[in-house]
């Protein structure tokens, strides 16, 4: 089965269309929802939201209440004091949202095969087919 990527459009309003265009033309299976919709959006494997800085811990915590065990904090405008309160908080990954093409996708490949590989190590695509982009994610 394909991994499942849940892209929440709040707070990357512009940034959003881009990035399910370029995450899907690299073969990630891609939902979008708002924030609103979220709780009751189908199981995803990894969320992908910007997460708001008014209380980022509260945020975090509750996505991965809802199920989500991997949370990448994506931002617009990217820091390093952001990343660190963010990793802080408990997302699992963070980004830039406004990255090329070729590194968001590889850096959501990252976080796809470290699930894969934590969910089940024997059946998870070798890092080999994640590289060539032979994986199932």
């Amino acid at each position: 089965m394909k991994a499942q990527l849940l892209l929440v459009r709040d707070g990357l309003e512009n940034a959003a269309p881009s990035m399910a265009r370029v995450l899907r033309d690299a073969g990630v299976n891609v939902r979008t929802v708002s924030a609103a919709e979220l709780a009751e959006a189908p199981a995803a494997d990894v969320v992908l939201l910007a997460i708001p800085s008014i209380d980022p811990v509260a945020t975090c915590w509750a996505v991965h209440r809802m199920g989500y065990r991997w949370v990448i904090a994506a931002s617009a405008s990217p820091s390093s004091q952001e990343c660190i309160t963010m990793l802080n908080a408990g997302a699992d990954y963070y980004l830039d949202a406004w990255l090329s093409a070729a590194e968001l996708v590889a850096r959501v490949r990252v976080v796809l095969r470290f699930s894969a590989w934590l969910e089940d190590p024997i059946r998870a695509p070798l890092y080999k087919d994640v590289l060539t982009n032979s994986s199932p994610i």
